[in-house]
């Protein structure tokens, strides 16, 4: 051991257990400034960053070299418009039998259950169609229904092959179709 090292022992052991306690304190605060103060100061600059983002752009708006974000009933309302009026359900889900229709999928009969969803103002139609073909031949049914198709969204989607050989799959599609009600 080294003179210098046998000080340094030496030292701490005249200072005993306050001595001790103190080393102890003094690593605790050093590890908790590394812990917690260091995430939190990173976590400070981000909001800082993001505070002065925020102030840019109400500076752009003020100045109108930018529009203003939209509000939450702005929002809103952009949805609404998009989706179609509850007398429209026969054209919708024509759509969607013209969409099984043009992938060459065999439709069988579908299952339909509508709902009202007073507070939201909208009708939930909840439409079950077992169908017949290849994977490929569902996925883009389902791709082409849910874009062409203002408010259908795809809930649930069971596939079964009866032979691992088989090309043909049968597909029991879960679609839901929202409504505007007026």
């Amino acid at each position: 051991m080294s003179v210098r090292k046998l000080a340094v022992a030496e030292s701490l052991l005249a200072l005993r257990w306050p001595g001790l306690l103190g080393t102890l304190l003094l690593l605790g605060g050093i590890g908790y400034g590394v812990g917690m103060l260091r995430p939190m100061h990173e976590e400070t600059l981000a909001m800082q960053a993001r505070a002065l983002k925020s102030e840019r752009l109400a500076d752009a708006v003020r100045k109108g070299t930018k529009a203003a974000p939209q509000t939450a009933a702005g929002r809103r309302e952009q949805f609404y418009a998009g989706l179609s009026e509850q007398q429209q359900v026969t054209q919708r889900v024509d759509g969607i039998y013209a969409a099984a229709t043009a992938e060459g999928l065999v439709l069988m009969h579908g299952e339909y259950a509508g709902a009202d969803l007073p507070k939201a103002g909208l009708a939930r139609y909840r439409i079950v169609l077992p169908v017949k073909g290849t994977y490929g031949q569902v996925r883009r049914f389902i791709k082409t229904a849910t874009a062409t198709t203002p408010g259908l969204a795809l809930d649930d989607l069971n596939l079964v092959r009866q032979n691992v050989a088989d090309p043909q799959i049968e597909a029991r599609v879960h679609l839901s179709l929202f409504l505007v009600k007026r």
